[in-house]
């Protein structure tokens, strides 16, 4: 087959101007309280005797005789005492009890024979956690932390997690959830089995749907990723050049974004011959027997692009070994972030690969104390995965995971106000508008808006530096 021709976008600017990592409470003059005064007037000398609090509400009583005038002025100060209960499961007078569920990332080396060299989260969520509690934690209630930790394939040890999480610690909410081929899936035993707030993960609309507990993310829906994607192809000049499209996804759920960005990609004149998905995930030999399938099907259709949607290795590896057959665009752009340490096997052939980051840097002032606290933890500069050389260690990660995520928590949870519930922690998502999240050149919350982040930037894989460069400047999604 003869693969259709791509173009050459010019390179943009990688990273807007950043936001600072919490907000200081900002305050106004106060509104002077109104003054009710009885006065009968005399012609001379005038003594005044004031006492007064300082505070709020003042009631005057003046009364002036023939040749001395006496002024008393008595101020009545109300004072607001904020109340702390055991408000709701995991919260407590003076504490407020969340779970961190995390990667065993030496397990899964170990177990698969991976030479990945990400950090584990645990220690520096630890240390943002005990920043939070030193700055007098949310509403004055520490904020106490337990972890689990769970292999990115397959969903048992995500399973185990998720129960001793809600079952056993009995949690107010998790942060980061679970991620990889058949551990995603598990983010659902927290929000609608158990009921249970998770900051993480990446919702499917219909998960949301599903969901009986507040799921927010720092991260682009999936959802919303699908069509933005699609957007900055067609404005960058690309999307004409990389039909006809296979649209794939690694798990059945993943349907209705395959089905949105179908319809997108067709209403801009584009042909979609093939929408497939992936019933098998985690099992390497039955997903090559559907991809020989569907990938002949594509040769017989004239196919140039595999559009994939959803988290999985041996899809990646299948079609990365075809070469250059086909472009490779992929959905989300943050899910292969460790391509920059360890390129997949097959990329070498030359395929086009395509796809979409928040490109991040050190100089972004929207970190603030987050880059102390990750020098501080790994013990030395922490660099962003494209500056990292042969084998250092990436603690890239967990602070581009644990910063923004410990941001929304202590956002979210201080609008909720004393009374912390499911309920309050939910409308608090819906009053908040404008938030501030660390790396993220634009974000925000509100009605029906769960998923904080809305920059993306074009970006495509360069052979020659075996990286990611950006090929767009970062784009508004929320418009």
């Amino acid at each position: 087959m003869t693969r259709r021709s791509v173009r050459t976008a010019a390179t943009g600017t990688a990273l807007a101007a950043g936001i600072l990592l919490l907000a200081a409470c900002g305050g106004g003059d106060s509104t002077p309280t109104p003054t009710t005064t009885t006065t009968t007037q005399a012609p001379e000398t005038t003594t005044t005797t004031t006492t007064q609090a300082p505070e709020t509400t003042t009631t005057t009583t003046t009364t002036e005789a023939p040749e001395t005038t006496t002024t008393t002025t008595t101020t009545t100060t109300t004072t607001t005492t904020i109340v702390l209960t055991d408000s709701f499961r995991g919260v407590t007078a003076d504490t407020i009890k969340v779970g961190l569920t995390a990667i065993d990332f030496e397990g899964l080396n170990r177990d698969y024979g991976l030479t990945l060299t990400y950090a584990n989260y645990q220690p520096f969520f630890e240390a943002l956690v005990a920043d939070l509690n030193a700055r007098g934690g949310i509403l004055g209630r520490q904020v106490e932390m337990v972890t689990r930790n769970f292999i990115p394939v397959g969903p048992v040890t995500a399973e185990a997690a998720c129960v001793e999480m809600v079952e056993d610690e009995k949690v107010f909410a998790v942060l980061n959830g679970f991620a990889g081929p058949g551990g995603e899936v598990v983010n659902e035993c927290f929000t609608d089995i158990h009921e249970t707030i998770l900051i993480g993960g990446s919702p499917t609309a219909e998960a949301l749907g599903r969901a009986r507990a507040p799921w927010v993310t720092h991260t682009m829906s999936l959802d919303r990723r699908g069509v933005a994607f699609i957007r900055l192809l067609q404005e960058t000049g690309w999307l004409d050049d990389l039909g006809p499209y296979l649209l794939f996804g690694t798990n059945p759920g993943y349907q209705p974004i395959l089905d949105e960005m179908r319809d997108v990609l067709e209403a801009a004149g584009e042909e979609v011959p093939i929408v497939a998905v992936n019933e098998t995930t985690g099992d390497e030999t039955a997903t090559a027997a559907y991809l020989d399938v569907v990938m002949e099907r594509a040769r017989t259709e004239g196919v140039a692009s595999f559009v994939m949607v959803g988290e999985g290795v041996y899809t990646y590896e299948y079609v990365l070994g075809l070469g250059d057959e086909f472009n490779l665009l992929v959905h989300n752009g943050d899910s292969i972030n460790s391509w920059s340490q360890e390129p997949p096997p097959g990329i070498e052939g030359g395929a086009l690969v395509l796809t979409n980051k928040d490109f991040q840097t050190r100089d972004d002032p929207s970190w603030g104390d987050c880059l102390t606290i990750a020098d501080t933890v790994a013990g030395t500069e922490v660099k962003p995965p494209d500056e990292l050389v042969d084998d250092e260690t990436n603690h890239w990660a967990a602070l581009s995971n644990g910063c923004p995520i410990l941001a929304l928590l202590e956002q979210i949870a201080t609008a909720a106000g004393p009374d912390l519930t499911n309920e309050s922690f939910a409308a608090a998502v819906e009053a908040l508008v404008d938030i501030e999240l660390p790396g993220s050149a634009y974000a925000s919350l509100g009605p029906g808006k769960y998923d904080a982040r809305d920059a993306l930037t074009l970006t495509r894989w360069d052979h020659e530096i075996d990286n990611f460069v950006a090929i767009s400047d970062p784009v508004d999604t929320a418009g």
